[in-house]
């Protein structure tokens, strides 16, 4: 089983994994500094004043002059010196030599050594230089500086390095929690959010307390929230819509055949029960046929077929399907459009575009008004322009209109109005012919529909 560990622990580890590295880095340096520095510095110094000894002693054997070098460097200098004399008796000094050390000298090496003093106990650095006549150690002259003294210049520099241990360690911790203050605790929130919102709960909102990446990223989970929250509230309002937009033909149907039912009902009130169940049907069919329609132009399978179209031809096709519905409501449809131009686009699609625009003016424009329909171009577009004379719409509901069954009169009846889902449908097949659509409206004037869709370059459009 593989062992589990939080960000905030690695995070934990890894810093005091630093300072211990950072801490034994340190003290490896000083002694580093210590061993290859300053006391081979002091070796090389005990040796130089050996060997400036020696060289008196070759030149005036033991005189005055040796002696006084010998007081010199006893009195004035941190090291101290002595002579073992090997014609002697009982040679004074010899504790300091090992028999390796005597070995040695006789081959005529010098001596050099840490080691304990001999008498004191302390921990020196020792020279030991031979004195050789007729090829016989007749005596040492050993030179030698307690360790202790030659650390002494050390202990600032150790309490400087400690002290930059514990202060880089201070700092460490202070960066780790700093790291868990901007990073740990954000995603915390982040996944109790997450948790949240699995949960259906789309009003929870992460706390934004910084303005970088992190603050970014709950500032984009954020609105991935309040998306989900409006995709989630659409839903239920299009479920809500569509179980009363299909309820209330279904209750029709099902009340007017029970009625049908009754033996004694004459011909006529009959008849007129026929005529309210096929109405419902009829209107059942199209609010299906429209949900199919819109869901496969919401996942992008709604068959089209594109080709060069006149576009003025498409718009007079419609207007002389929808001019006797126009005239039996005695509104005159009013067109002025440009022949020339040509778009890409499916004439089926396109005409339910315009139809379903008309058809919406026709309903809302009183008797004895007019609609007017044109076109435009403006440079590789063409704008075409519906205008109604009715009783236009607030501009609080312009935004919404083309929302599934979105009414701006929620108290509407169906006679009134259609499936409302005709302007949702309408924005989908506009937004797959890389066109716009937008309206705009004043209460008591009328409302106006602006299409926008891209024009055929002349070399493209098919027509010789």
């Amino acid at each position: 089983m593989i062992k589990r560990y939080t960000i905030r622990k690695r995070i934990w580890i890894t810093i005091w994994f630093t300072s211990v590295f950072s801490a034994i880095l340190f003290l490896l340096l000083t002694f580093y500094l210590y061993d290859r520095f300053y006391l081979q510095t002091q070796e090389d110094i005990l040796l130089n004043r050996g060997e400036k000894l020696i060289n008196i002693y070759e030149s005036e054997g033991l005189s005055g002059a040796f002696y006084d070098g010998m007081t010199y460097t006893n009195e004035l200098t941190e090291s101290k010196v002595f002579f073992i004399d090997f014609l002697q008796e009982n040679p004074g000094g010899l504790r300091f030599l090992t028999n390796e050390d005597i070995e040695q000298l006789r081959n005529g090496q010098t001596v050099v050594s840490s080691r304990t003093h001999p008498i004191e106990g302390s921990d020196i650095l020792m020279t030991g230089f031979p004195i050789i006549e007729n090829n016989r150690l007749v005596g040492t002259l050993i030179l030698y500086l307690e360790l202790g003294q030659i650390s002494e210049p050390f202990r600032p520099l150790r309490l400087m390095i400690f002290f930059m241990i514990g202060l880089i360690v201070l700092n460490l911790v202070i960066f780790g929690r700093q790291i868990i203050d901007t990073i740990i605790r954000p995603l915390i929130d982040m996944k109790r959010a997450s948790t949240v919102y699995a949960q259906g709960d789309f009003d929870y909102r992460i706390p934004i307390q910084s303005d970088d990446e992190i603050g970014e990223l709950a500032e984009t989970l954020n609105k991935m929230a309040e998306s989900l929250g409006e995709v989630d509230e659409q839903r239920k309002e299009f479920l809500a819509n569509v179980s009363h937009e299909l309820r209330t033909p279904l209750s029709y149907i099902r009340g007017y055949t029970e009625m049908m039912q009754d033996e004694h009902l004459d011909t006529k009130t009959r008849d007129q029960y026929y005529q309210i169940i096929e109405r419902e049907t009829e209107r059942l069919q199209r609010l299906v046929n429209d949900l199919l329609d819109l869901a496969q132009l919401e996942r992008d399978s709604y068959p089209m077929t594109k080709q060069p179209l006149v576009f003025s031809q498409v718009l007079e096709d419609v207007v002389y399907r929808m001019a006797p519905i126009a005239q039996a409501k005695g509104i005159q449809l009013v067109t002025d459009f440009d022949p020339s131009q040509i778009v890409l686009g499916d004439n089926d699609r396109l005409e339910q575009v315009i139809g379903n625009l008309i058809d919406n003016a026709l309903r809302y424009t009183p008797s004895d008004r007019s609609i007017y329909l044109t076109t435009k171009t403006d440079g590789d577009l063409t704008i075409c322009t519906i205008r109604d004379e009715g009783e236009g719409i607030p501009t609080e509901h312009l935004e919404r209109l083309t929302k599934r069954f979105y009414r701006v009169d929620k108290s509407r009846t169906r006679k009134d109005g259609g499936t409302g889902l005709g302007l949702a449908i309408t924005k989908h097949i506009i937004d797959r012919h890389d066109g716009t659509l937008a309206f705009t409206s004043e209460i008591g004037q009328g409302t106006t529909v602006t299409i926008t869709l891209p024009l055929l370059p002349d070399e493209d459009d098919g027509f010789a």
